[in-house]
C-alpha cells in the first residue's frame, strides 16, 4: 500500500511539534509529502514551518522563517457521528450528502475505500468521483475540474488530494475513517471553509481504522541490516534502478523508494540519470530517532481517538495538540453547542448498504511479465500463455470496508486456524457462482501452508464437494515454507524449483503434502481451480499455475479469499 511519514520531519526529531509533517502515508502507495501551517501549504520538499514563537531556527535545511499565528478557522463546524458498523456509516454519508451544502470531499483511508464509497454513492444518485494515487494523472485533474465547477457533489479521495487543490467555498470535508493522527486531520479538513461563512466537518470514524494505521506503522523504516545490504549493493554494483535493486533487497517498491529518498537526504545515496548511485559517504544508522518516530507515531493515534472520545470542544483540542496557546473553546463544534448530529437512518438505507458491502467477488488478473533481474533463472520477458494462469476471483480486498473487516480477522497474524468459516464460505460461492469463465473448473488444487493449512483444506474440499469437483490435494514444497518476501524478485527467486505437484518429487519435504497418488494424472483432464487463502504479490499463484500446466493442466483459475490490495 504505501511508504509511511516515519522517514523525515517528525516530532521524534526532538524539536517542537510540526504543523505540517512529512509524508503523510496512503495506502495506494503514494509518498503524500505535504506541508500545512494554518491551513496555509507548504512546499514539496518538505520543508517545515515550526509552530513556534517568533525568531529564526537552523534545521535540517538551513535557516527556517518561523511564524507564529492562531490556527483558529471560524467558519469550521467540527463534529463525530459514530456508527458500529461499515453499512451504517456508509447509509448514513449517502443520505448526509443529500442536505449537505455546496460540494465538498468523502476522505477514506484506503483506495480500495475510495471506489467502493464512490461505486455506492453513485447508485444512489449522487454525482461523485474516486481520487487516489492510482488515478490516472489526466482523471485527477478533470476530476479536480470537476468539483471546482461544482459539477461533482463530492471527491471520494485519499490524501492524495492534498498540497495544489484550493477551492474557497468547499463546503465540506467528511472522513469515512480517521487519520492516524491530529495533524494529519487538521491539515484535510483545512481545505474546508477558506472562502465560505460556515462549512461542515464530519468525522465517521470506525473500528477498522486502527488496523489500517498499524499496516502504515508496519512500513516504517527498514531494520539496520536492511539498509546496510541496501548501501553496500550500490556501492559494488554502482548506479542500479530501483527495479534492479528489488532483485537484491527484500522491500517492497513503495517502501524501497521511500528509504532511498531519506538516505538520500542523509547524503548517503544520491538519484542520477539511471537510478540511484552510493555516495560512498559515512552514514549512521540512528536507532534513537526512528524509536521516538515510533513512539510518536503511537503517541498520535492515541490523541486521535481522544479528539474521537472528547466532551470538550473539539476544534480547541485540535489547536491545542498544535501547540497553540490562544486556543479557547469555539463555541461552533457539536460538542460547544450540544448540537450533535442524528445518527438516525432509514432502515431501507442501511439494508442498501448492507447489500452493497457484502456484494463478494474481485477479479484478480494474472501476472503477465516476470521480474527484472532474473535471467539466470531463464525467467525474464513476458510469461508464456502456455504457462501462465487464467484471471482469477478473491472474495474481497483487505482495504475493503466491507468484506476486508471480516478478512482481516480471520487472516491477522496470530489469528486461530480452523475451518473456514461458514458465512465465509457461502460467500465464496457465490464468487465462484457469478464467475463467467470460459469452461468449468473440473478439479481442485489448494497450495501449502505454514500458518492456515486447515482453513485452505478445508475450504478447498468444501468446494469441491458443493461444486462436484475432484479434490486433487495440495502441492507442496520441496524444503518447508520458503518464508515470507516482500517484492516480486525476491517472491519468484525463493519460489523458484521449491514448489512441487507431489511428495516424490520433493525429497526434503517437510511435514507431508503433495497432491494424492492418482492425481496428476487426472490434471489433464479439464482446468484446475488453484485455492489459496490470500495474494500478495501474485507470485505464488503465478509460479503454482506454471507448474500445474506444466503437468498437463490445460487451464489454473486462481481463487483466495483475500488480496492485499
Amino acid at each position: 500500500m504505501a511508504p509511511d511519514e516515519s522517514a523525515v520531519g517528525a516530532r521524534g526529531d526532538g524539536g517542537p511539534r510540526a504543523v505540517g509533517e512529512v509524508g503523510a502515508a496512503e495506502a495506494d502507495g503514494e509518498h503524500a509529502g505535504t506541508v500545512e501551517a494554518a491551513g496555509e501549504e507548504g512546499n514539496e520538499e518538505g520543508n517545515t514551518v515550526q509552530a513556534v514563537d517568533g525568531g529564526a531556527r537552523r534545521g535540517r535545511f538551513g535557516d527556517t522563517l518561523v511564524l507564529r499565528g492562531p490556527l483558529e478557522r471560524d467558519s469550521l463546524r467540527l463534529a463525530v457521528v459514530r456508527h458500529p458498523t461499515a453499512e451504517r456509516r456508509l447509509a448514513w454519508l449517502a443520505e448526509a450528502l443529500r442536505d449537505l451544502p455546496g460540494s465538498g470531499i468523502v476522505y477514506t483511508l484506503t483506495v480500495a475505500a475510495t471506489q467502493e464509497v464512490a461505486a455506492y454513492l453513485r447508485d444512489q444518485g449522487h454525482e461523485v468521483a474516486a481520487y487516489s494515487g492510482q488515478t490516472e494523472q489526466a482523471d485527477r485533474l478533470a476530476a479536480e475540474q470537476a468539483l471546482l465547477d461544482n459539477r461533482l457533489k463530492a471527491l471520494v479521495a485519499t490524501s492524495a488530494l492534498g498540497m495544489g487543490f484550493d477551492k474557497p467555498d468547499l463546503g465540506f470535508v467528511i472522513h469515512l475513517g480517521a487519520p492516524a493522527s491530529p495533524v494529519a486531520y487538521y491539515q484535510q479538513i483545512g481545505r474546508a471553509g477558506r472562502g465560505v461563512e460556515r462549512a461542515e466537518v464530519i468525522l465517521l470514524p470506525g473500528p477498522e481504522d486502527r488496523d489500517i494505521w498499524a499496516y502504515f506503522a508496519s512500513l516504517a523504516f527498514p531494520p539496520e541490516t536492511v539498509v546496510r545490504t541496501t548501501l553496500h549493493v550500490l556501492a559494488e554494483k554502482g548506479t542500479m534502478s530501483t527495479a534492479a535493486l528489488e532483485t537484491r533487497v527484500d522491500l517492497g517498491r513503495a517502501r524501497l523508494e521511500t528509504m532511498l529518498k531519506v538516505l538520500d537526504v542523509d547524503g548517503a545515496v544520491e538519484r542520477v540519470k539511471g537510478g540511484w548511485r552510493s555516495t560512498g559517504r559515512p552514514w549512521r544508522y540512528d536507532e534513537g530517532r526512528y524509536a521516538r518516530v515510533a513512539a510518536e507515531r503511537a503517541a498520535e493515534q492515541r490523541a486521535m481517538l481522544d479528539y474521537i472520545a472528547t466532551d470538550r470542544c473539539r476544534e480547541e483540542f485540535l489547536r491545542r495538540h498544535l501547540d497553540d496557546d490562544t486556543a479557547r473553546p469555539c463555541g461552533r463544534c457539536d460538542n460547544c453547542t450540544g448540537a450533535h448530529r442524528s445518527a438516525e437512518i432509514p432502515a431501507e438505507a442501511v439494508g442498501r448498504a448492507r447489500e452493497r458491502l457484502q456484494r463478494p467477488g474481485v477479479e484478480v488478473e494474472p501476472r503477465r511479465q516476470w521480474p527484472i533481474g532474473l535471467k539466470e533463472l531463464g525467467l525474464s520477458g513476458r510469461i508464456r500463455p502456455e504457462i501462465a494462469a487464467e484471471p482469477g476471483r478473491v472474495l474481497g480486498r483487505l482495504t475493503d470496508i466491507g468484506w476486508g473487516n471480516t478478512l482481516r480477522r480471520l487472516l491477522a497474524d496470530g489469528a486461530p486456524d480452523g475451518p473456514v468459516p461458514g458465512e465465509v464460505f457461502d460467500a465464496v460461492v457465490k464468487v465462484l457462482t457469478a464467475w463467467k469463465w470460459a469452461q468449468r473448473p473440473v478439479s481442485v488444487v489448494t497450495l501449502p501452508s505454514a500458518t492456515r493449512p486447515i482453513l485452505i483444506s478445508s475450504l478447498g474440499e468444501r468446494l469441491a464437494a458443493i461444486g462436484r469437483l475432484d479434490y486433487l490435494g495440495s502441492l507442496t514444497y520441496s524444503a518447508g515454507p520458503p518464508g515470507r518476501q516482500h517484492n516480486s524478485a525476491q517472491r519468484v527467486r525463493a519460489l523458484d524449483h521449491t514448489l512441487a505437484v507431489s511428495a516424490s518429487e520433493a525429497p526434503g519435504l517437510r511435514g507431508g503434502g503433495g497432491l494424492l497418488p492418482e492425481s496428476s494424472a487426472r490434471l489433464a483432464t479439464g482446468p484446475v481451480l488453484l485455492v489459496d487463502d490470500r495474494i500478495d504479490t501474485g507470485w505464488t499463484m503465478t509460479m503454482a499455475a506454471a507448474l500445474l500446466r506444466r503437468s498437463g493442466a490445460p487451464a489454473v483459475l486462481p481463487l483466495a479469499l483475500a488480496v492485499t490490495n
